[in-house]
């Protein structure tokens, strides 16, 4: 299976998280994804919205999702802009 990279922005990622619930997001330093509603770039840093907590955290080390297709997509952290 070949690996394809995509840049997006942190826009599209807030239109992921509306069309294609659930998203989840891996915050560096913790063992276990998290599901998201909303991300943003602070400082520099990728950040994201709980939808348990509804509190910001950081930094992200990668976004996934199920698109339509069913297939899981992956963008890492430095893919976002």
């Amino acid at each position: 299976m070949g690996l394809a990279r995509a840049l997006v922005n942190v826009r599209d990622i807030n239109m992921i998280c509306q069309e294609y619930p659930p998203v989840y997001a891996l915050i560096e330093g913790e063992k276990r994804r998290r599901k998201i509603n909303r991300a943003r770039r602070r400082l520099g840093v990728l950040e994201i919205r709980t939808a348990a907590r509804d509190e910001w955290k950081g930094p992200v080390v990668w976004i996934e999702w199920l698109n339509g297709l069913d297939v899981l997509v992956r963008y890492e952290a430095h893919d976002i802009r």
